[in-house]
C-alpha cells in the first residue's frame, strides 16, 4: 500500500512539497479530517504545509487500492482512500488513525523534534 502511494504522489507532482516541508497534510477538498490533524498538529506547534488533491485523483486512488485487494484475492472487502495522508520530516506517517496512534504512545512529539518543526 505504502509504494503504491508513493507512486501516486509522485505521479501528482508532490514529492518536492513533502520533501521541502517539515510537515505535510495531503487531503481531499474540505474534508473535516484534514481539519482534525491539523488542529493536532498545530496544538503541538507544528504548522503543517496542508495540500488538497482532487477528487479524480482520490478516485483514481480509491480505484488502485481496490484492484490491488482484488488481485491478492480478496473479493469481498472494498476499500475507502486513505485521506488525509500525513508526511513528518518527508516520511509517510499514513492516515489520521496512524497519527492519532503514534501521538498516543507519545512517539509523535519526538518524530516532531526529529524533523525540526517543534522546539520544546
Amino acid at each position: 500500500m505504502e509504494q503504491l502511494l508513493m507512486v501516486a504522489i509522485k505521479e501528482e507532482g508532490l514529492i518536492p512539497i513533502v520533501e521541502g516541508s517539515m510537515v505535510v497534510i495531503v487531503g481531499r477538498r474540505g474534508c473535516d479530517m484534514n481539519f482534525v490533524a491539523q488542529r493536532l498538529l498545530e496544538r503541538l506547534k507544528a504548522y503543517p504545509t496542508m495540500y488538497e488533491v482532487s477528487e479524480e485523483f482520490v478516485a483514481r486512488m480509491t480505484l488502485m487500492r481496490n484492484l490491488e485487494g482484488t488481485l491478492r484475492g480478496d473479493y469481498k472487502t472494498l476499500v475507502a482512500p486513505l485521506f488525509p495522508v500525513i508526511f513528518i520530516g518527508g516520511k509517510l506517517v499514513g492516515g489520521l488513525d496512524q497519527l492519532i496512534d503514534i501521538h498516543v504512545t507519545s512517539k509523535l512529539i519526538p518524530m516532531l523534534k526529529e524533523a525540526c518543526a517543534i522546539w520544546l
